[in-house]
């Protein structure tokens, strides 16, 4: 779900500020939902980061070396977007759970999913096939890419897609894809957590969702140890419990900050990260550090286990904690305006993470462009960043013309047409 800073303001000073209000209104979540103004920088940084990664990968930028290492890992990104979705998305129903009020309708949660995520997509993918002439799109499986279904056994690659597939559709949807699975099964997920909340009779709510999502964790770290090979174990490993770990972690921070809001004192540990929000992002950078270093061979491996199976998995579990760490300044204490929180707060960051969407959706089609223009033989020498950095400008101009081309006017076409999404009606049983 996107989330805009409320109150900050981007470039056009008040203007920006009227913007983000009005993104906020036309994708308002639940009443049961607070803010989290700071988790647009981070959308805008996983956005980037997996950029770099990418503009890594065709240009040679990670290497065996001491900064190539660090950049060949930040693929790191995913981890985010799913850990950050899961937050957003289930927070608003837990909330509203624990407060005995009516849940988030269902209807307008798909609703809002649909607008933010289809069209865009769908546009994008178009343009590509055009320019600069993406492959798959156009062919006779044009249906399973714009179902974002190439992942999956249906899909039987052909042509250029079969042979390239790095100019194939837009090859980063894959994790586009898993996200859009956990959209489909978190309904599901809420109705079942409701039900076993209605059973459990223990001291502490929180048990219960820690001990299902402990259970899912545990389920998909089986599920990354294994390279899929029948369609079975690749519908899995490309589905939200293949990538659980992450999820859950999402999951289990919404129910963590419902359950520290209730509490007459704030937690300990909470109370830490809000008053020295640099000791997670501490953690998180040394976590990083010895993951790069000493740990993985200098190569991006989270989409796909193509090396040795033990690192993957260490890599598996140990994005997910870094991913954390560096999440929970801005979901415990976001008021507070110490340099970490300030950082997140800036608005050039807050302006990305409102484009992060187009930022993703748009890298790889510049990237491909920049290549057939013969970009990278301007300066062989320094390819990496040059590349790096004409993909980072021509994406962010593409994401802006999207946004406010595409994605702005619909959001309020949505909310003229649908109004505000309406709560289902509360269950007796969970009436106070």
């Amino acid at each position: 779900m996107v989330e805009v800073a409320r109150g900050s303001t981007g470039p056009g000073g008040h203007r920006e500020e009227a913007l983000l209000d009005e993104v906020a209104a036309a994708m308002a979540p639940p009443r049961s939902h607070a803010r989290f103004p700071l988790f647009d920088s981070l959308r805008a940084v996983a956005a980037i980061a997996i950029l770099v990664v990418h503009v890594a990968i065709f240009t040679g930028g990670y290497s065996d070396t001491w900064h190539g290492r660090l950049v060949a890992h930040l693929d790191i990104g995913v981890a985010f977007f799913f850990l950050l979705s899961a937050f957003l998305l289930y927070r608003p129903f837990v909330a509203a759970r624990r407060r005995h009020a009516d849940r988030p309708a269902f209807s307008g949660y798909a609703r809002r999913r649909f607008l933010r995520i289809a069209p865009g997509y769908w546009a994008v993918l178009t343009i590509a096939a055009i320019v600069p002439g993406m492959a798959g799109a156009f062919s006779g499986n044009w249906w399973v890419y714009y179902g974002l279904l190439q992942n999956y056994p249906v899909f039987t690659p052909e042509g250029t897609c079969a042979v390239d597939p790095y100019r194939c559709a837009i090859p980063p949807a894959w994790s586009l894809s898993l996200e859009v699975f956990f959209y489909a099964l978190l309904p599901f997920f809420v109705i079942g957590m409701a039900s076993l909340a209605k059973l459990w009779r223990g001291r502490s709510w929180l048990v219960p969702e820690i001990a299902v999502l402990a259970l899912i964790s545990v389920a998909s770290l089986a599920i990354q140890s294994r390279v899929p090979i029948t369609d079975l174990e690749t519908v899995l490993f490309y589905s939200p419990v293949g990538r659980g770990w992450w999820f859950a972690l999402g999951l289990g921070l919404a129910a963590l900050s419902v359950w520290a809001q209730e509490r007459d004192r704030e937690p300990r540990a909470v109370a830490l990260v809000t008053a020295h929000p640099w000791v997670p992002w501490l953690g998180a950078l040394a976590a990083y550090l010895w993951l790069a270093w000493v740990v993985m061979d200098p190569a991006p491996s989270s989409a796909f286990p193509l090396g040795d199976l033990g690192q993957y998995r260490i890599q598996y579990v140990a994005f997910g904690v870094i991913a954390l760490l560096v999440v929970l300044p801005a979901t415990f204490g976001s008021h507070r305006r110490d340099p970490v929180r300030r950082l997140l707060a800036h608005p050039i960051l807050t302006w990305l993470g409102l484009i992060s969407y187009g930022i993703f959706l748009w890298q790889f089609p510049v990237l491909i462009a920049l290549f057939d223009a013969g970009v990278p033989g301007w300066w062989p020498a320094r390819q990496f960043p040059l590349v790096a950095v004409m993909t980072l400008a021509g994406t962010i101009a593409c994401a802006a013309i999207s946004f406010y081309a595409l994605e702005r006017p619909l959001m309020r076409w949505g909310k003229r047409r649908f109004g505000s999404a309406a709560p289902e009606r509360a269950t007796p049983e969970a009436a106070p």
